[in-house]
């Protein structure tokens, strides 16, 4: 007589929650990346909370209006309420980054200005406090949409393989073979510097190196057991692309997402320090950094190196998160 056997259920998929859970758990295992997180929360923290903007109704309204018409490719500086600023708060930014203090021109640190002043008088802390703002926007934004356009591409050069393989490897070389910085340049030069302008150009030099990331992973992965499985039973390959493939290559993405935000932001200082980032007034580190140095030979360090300082803190804590988190998952393998 037959015995049936009961049937076997898979173990429930872990939720969201738990897989953020568990992510943090490695990352708080690392004092390397513990410190990265705690320069960049630093920042994070400063550029959210330094006016009342993220509780008032009107600035997520001149947001929402900004981000419109940043999709049409309008310059966010030149919408209607870009320029509003909202009420600092005072236990972070005191200011506003365009407030100027009459008779305070180039003032060193003092109890009224933390850092300082700058040429026209404006309070250098409340300028850092919202360029970082701007930086802590821009560079994941362009890096979140390099990650989707060369992640795709990466995955369908992988796992088709053969002439669709080299098509976009071939047109991937022709872009790495650009220096990152000079294609930043050109970018910039020929559409002009804007918000959006920035983004696009972190997003078409970061896209190609990330393509050429996913597709060794995936061109590795694709060989697994799990994958078979999932032809096997008939499963599209954009299924298997972005369901089976993906997330089991999400580590070594997210390490190199951090260090390519790090590369992003060095990158937009770099371009407000040649004068192809935001049109001023706009407190990009790099503008703050490229007037201050005009003014080192009369005794008036604090705007370069304010800005050197703030951008190399916010690079290295990206650095070290990535370091950190690379350890910590080698140990895991």
């Amino acid at each position: 007589m037959a015995v049936a056997t009961p049937a076997v259920r898979p173990a429930p998929r872990p939720s969201l929650w738990t897989r953020l859970a568990a992510g943090l758990a490695i990352l708080t295992k690392s004092k390397v990346a513990m410190v990265g997180l705690v320069l960049v929360l630093f920042w994070a923290i400063v550029a959210t909370f330094a006016d009342d903007c993220i509780i008032n109704t009107g600035c997520w309204a001149d947001t929402a209006k900004q981000v419109s018409n940043a999709f049409q490719f309008k310059d966010i500086t030149e919408t209607e309420g870009a320029d509003k600023v909202f009420e600092a708060n005072p236990w972070l930014a005191r200011y506003s980054p365009f407030e100027q203090f009459r008779g305070d021109n180039l003032k060193g640190p003092s109890a009224k200005h933390w850092l300082g002043t700058d040429r026209f008088g404006r309070d250098l802390w409340a300028r850092l406090a919202h360029g970082a703002r701007i930086i802590l926007t821009l560079a994941p934004i362009g890096v979140i949409i390099a990650l989707i356009v060369g992640g795709t591409f990466g995955l369908i050069a992988g796992y088709y393989g053969g002439t669709v393989d080299e098509i976009i490897s071939r047109v991937l070389d022709s872009m790495i073979a650009f220096p990152q910085i000079l294609l930043y340049l050109v970018i910039i030069a020929a559409l002009g510097p804007s918000a959006v302008n920035v983004v696009l150009a972190i997003t078409i030099a970061g896209a190609p190196g990330i393509a050429r990331l996913v597709r060794g992973l995936t061109l590795d992965i694709k060989t697994r057991d799990y994958v078979a499985a999932a032809e096997t039973r008939g499963e599209s390959p954009w299924y298997i692309m972005f369901v089976e493939i993906l997330p089991n290559a999400r580590g070594p993405i997210i390490i190199d997402a951090m260090l390519r935000v790090g590369y992003a932001v060095f990158a937009i200082g770099t371009l407000g320090f040649l004068g192809l980032g935001l049109p001023p007034p706009s407190p990009d580190w790099g503008s703050i950094v490229s007037v201050g140095r005009k003014f080192i030979q009369a005794g008036h360090i604090w705007d370069a190196m304010w800005g050197s300082a703030a951008t190399a803190m916010l690079v290295v804590g990206l650095n070290l998160m990535a370091d950190g988190l690379s350890e910590e998952m080698q140990r895991y393998r």
